[in-house]
């Protein structure tokens, strides 16, 4: 009898332990699935980025140099055209024995003042092929130092862009001294009889090499002297105008390493800032948001014929280099959530999630680098769900490296 009782004892205390078990099974928490990648060490770039527009740098309105009969223009929108070779106009000028005295006297006094126009563009010339060599002396000076370590890259950066924007001056000022010099041409061509050689057409010459952009007057008819006949652009000079946040604005700086993207070619092109425009404007966004931007002017880089498909008005994407880092820890960019007004990670240490602070430096659209708070090898969760608590179990569903 007391056998029998022993075994109902023993039996009922196995039955509530296995009833306990059970319980405790249901009753404690699970583990919570979870994306776990590893943290990395490798180079990252902060940058800011938006969108823009290609524009021509340079370009160059030919006006009428004197009044009289415009014959129809022989080009189109995009032929191209040599600086002083291709004639973009003629103009028939009215005979100089027609006019009155005060006429002559008028004319006379545009010759005497295209005479000096051509003395003061050609002294512009001077003075900016001076500060050319200037640069390029500068900048073979600096290259000297940078391959020595004596130098920085961003004043390299910098000097590279104030050579090229002082050649790029020189060019434009030999261009504006063709257009006075055919100025004084013309001025000149408005006083000769109807009977001496050249009095009967004067001929407009492109003051720079590129393409047509605008067709300004193209049928024939009476035009006055300054009326603006075509628009010539130099592709070589092109550039990417964008309009930054001015919150990205105040970050960028002359001569910051560029590059422009996602412009419809294959790869991205190099560039280089050439200027921050200090004057802002409100713009409404997609949404109806007034934001306030800035142009940013990135200059191309690199070989023109790689752009030879972009013209003036192309949309583009611009993205300026704020700061390089070669060797830094970098954790996936969802891994990061907010704790107490800063960033934290939840870091999988013995199968569990523990909320970790960490300090944040540059971003970029997959990565951000992680000055403080985590060390290469690390796992991290990866979005995290709300699920996700510092303590909880984790149970690995992906694991990349």
């Amino acid at each position: 009898m007391a056998r029998i009782k022993w075994a109902r004892w023993g039996l009922g205390g196995a039955v509530a332990a296995a009833v306990a078990a059970t319980a405790g099974l249901l009753l404690a928490p699970r583990p919570v699935p979870a994306d776990v990648e590893p943290v990395r060490t490798g180079p990252i770039a902060e940058s800011v980025s938006d969108q823009g527009y290609a524009r021509v740098r340079e370009a160059y309105v030919v006006a009428a140099p004197v009044s009289g009969r415009l014959e129809r223009l022989p080009l189109k929108v995009g032929d191209r055209v040599s600086a002083g070779q291709t004639v973009v106009a003629r103009i028939r000028p009215a005979a100089a024995d027609l006019l009155d005295p005060r006429s002559r006297a008028q004319a006379q006094a545009s010759v005497a003042a295209a005479q000096a126009a051509v003395g003061a563009a050609q002294a512009q010339r001077d003075r900016l092929a001076a500060e050319a060599r200037r640069a390029d002396v500068d900048l073979q000076r600096l290259r000297t130092l940078a391959q020595s370590g004596f130098a920085a890259k961003q004043a390299l950066d910098s000097a590279e862009a104030e050579a090229r924007s002082a050649n790029a001056a020189v060019r434009a000022a030999a261009a504006e001294l063709t257009v006075r010099r055919a100025e004084l041409a013309a001025a000149r061509a408005a006083l000769m009889g109807p009977d001496a050689d050249g009095a009967n057409i004067v001929p407009v010459t492109a003051p720079a090499s590129g393409y047509v952009t605008r067709l300004l007057q193209e049928s024939e008819r009476t035009v006055a002297m300054g009326t603006p006949l075509i628009e010539v652009g130099d592709q070589t000079g092109l550039e990417a105008a964008i309009e930054f946040l001015t919150q990205d604005a105040v970050r960028v700086r002359e001569g910051m390493p560029a590059e422009i993207y996602d412009w419809g070619g294959e790869g991205t092109i190099p560039a280089i800032v050439r200027r921050v425009e200090p004057q802002g404007f409100t713009k409404i966004s997609a949404l109806g948001v007034e934001e306030q931007r800035v142009l940013v002017l990135l200059q191309f880089a690199g070989e023109p014929g790689k752009w030879t498909r972009l013209g003036p008005g192309y949309r583009v994407w611009g993205r300026v280099f704020l700061r390089r880092e070669a060797k830094a820890v970098k954790a996936p960019l969802g891994a990061l959530v907010r704790a107490d007004g800063g960033w934290a990670v939840f870091r999988v240490e013995g199968g569990r999630a523990r909320l970790t602070r960490v300090e944040a430096g540059a971003m970029t659209d997959r990565e951000a680098e992680i000055r403080k708070g985590l060390a290469a090898g690390d796992r991290v969760v990866v979005f995290p769900s709300d699920k996700v608590r510092d303590g909880a179990r984790i149970k690995v569903r992906k694991s990349a490296g």
